[in-house]
């Protein structure tokens, strides 16, 4: 089930128990490169189970884009 603002935007999904958030704070890994960072928290308790970051394969260290 998608959690959703009044307005239909998107903030997380709530799969087995288990609330995933999509986040945007450097804080905790967005950077250039880094397509998505999803924290997992137990519905239940509300504490953090983990974070994963996904990248974008085609960015790589010390790569402009060019060809």
């Amino acid at each position: 089930m998608d959690v959703r603002c009044p307005n239909g935007i998107k903030f997380g999904n709530l799969e087995d128990g288990v609330l995933e958030v999509k986040c945007r704070s450097n804080r905790c890994g967005a950077e250039r490169g880094v397509v998505v960072v999803i924290h997992e928290f137990s519905a239940s308790t509300g504490k953090l189970l983990r974070t994963r970051k996904f990248r974008d394969p085609s960015h790589r260290k010390g790569n402009d884009g060019s060809h």
